[in-house]
């Protein structure tokens, strides 16, 4: 006996009054688990919208949505772009979302394009409120290029810890024992 409903076409829209963020989650089957209420997302499509315009579009293989602890994740293949900057995007295998706060738990490791910057990280907090990103363990990788578009350097950097604002677009790497390795590539072929 089949106990769960099927939705075709699914699309959920969620307030949440306490951090002014808006949440519409869209899909084309979803699954309703009747004993917990849970949904389950196949090929997900979240768009986060908050107060202050730090907005972002989620794309995922699955999605559940957690109604007893008010959580969301987001996992297989995930894809985290801005919307009003589409070179900005990170992908990782999962994450995970309590929905009372404006905390985005990435457990796992994952890459961030940044236009002309990379960085390769274990794991990450976001915080959509002061839109701060707090990466383990990082790697960053920028490329330099000259007037004509010929690249010039790289700049590598290593650090336990990174720091990326995005509403000022910076980035604080820091270690223990304040130890961070930076090598710059200049003597390019």
């Amino acid at each position: 006996i089949d106990n769960k409903s099927y939705i075709n076409n699914f699309e959920l829209h969620q307030e949440n009054p306490n951090n002014q963020t808006s949440i519409k989650i869209t899909s084309p089957k979803a699954i309703i688990d009747p004993t917990n209420n849970d949904i389950e997302i196949f090929e997900s499509s979240i768009e986060i919208l908050n107060k202050d315009g730090q907005n972002f579009y989620v794309k995922s293989g699955n999605t559940t949505l957690n109604n007893l602890t008010n959580s969301i994740r987001a996992f297989n293949d995930v894809n985290i772009s801005f919307i009003n900057n589409q070179d900005y995007f990170i992908t990782t295998n999962s994450f995970e979302w309590d929905l009372n706060t404006s905390i985005i738990d990435i457990n796992n490791p994952l890459n961030i394009n940044l236009k002309n910057s990379t960085i390769v990280a274990t794991n990450g907090l976001y915080n959509i409120n002061s839109s701060l990103l707090k990466l383990d363990n990082t790697e960053f990788n920028r490329d330099i290029y000259n007037s004509d578009g010929k690249e010039e350097y790289q700049v590598e950097i290593k650090s336990d810890f990174a720091k990326w604002r995005k509403k000022e677009n910076t980035i604080v790497f820091t270690s223990n024992q304040k130890q961070v390795e930076t090598t710059i590539k200049f003597l390019l072929a």
